[in-house]
């Protein structure tokens, strides 16, 4: 298991993060605040790094694309979500705006999941 965990933001102005859990309605940085802590504790350093970008918006945990992640945690296909699961998530912002990226909405527990793919050997 790697001793580190870099994870690279790179959003669009102020966009929020477009990952949310599906059962907790927690989002991805509210996740993390929690994920963070434990790791450390157990010698995983972590370092988080948010850039703004006009292209190429996305979240990596050590390289590898969080969508990626998400996919082989999941083992099946994910469950993305376009604007008009945003409006049912309660973000009508994010589903009436013609730039709107699609997020992704799946259990916590695939998001913890992705976090140990990232941290395998």
């Amino acid at each position: 298991m790697k001793d580190h965990l870099a994870i690279t933001w790179r959003r669009v102005g102020a966009a929020p993060c477009p990952y949310r859990s599906a059962d907790t309605g927690r989002s991805l940085p509210d996740l993390l605040g929690e994920i963070v802590p434990m790791l450390e504790e157990n010698g995983v350093s972590v370092e988080v790094t948010v850039e703004n970008t006009d292209e190429g918006a996305g979240v990596w945990f050590n390289g590898i694309p969080l969508a990626d992640l998400v996919e082989d945690a999941s083992g099946a296909q994910r469950y993305c979500a376009g604007p008009s699961r945003m409006e049912e998530l309660g973000r009508p912002e994010i589903a009436y705006e013609e730039e709107a990226r699609s997020g992704c909405i799946v259990p916590e527990i695939i998001f913890r999941k992705a976090v140990l793919i990232a941290l395998e050997d």
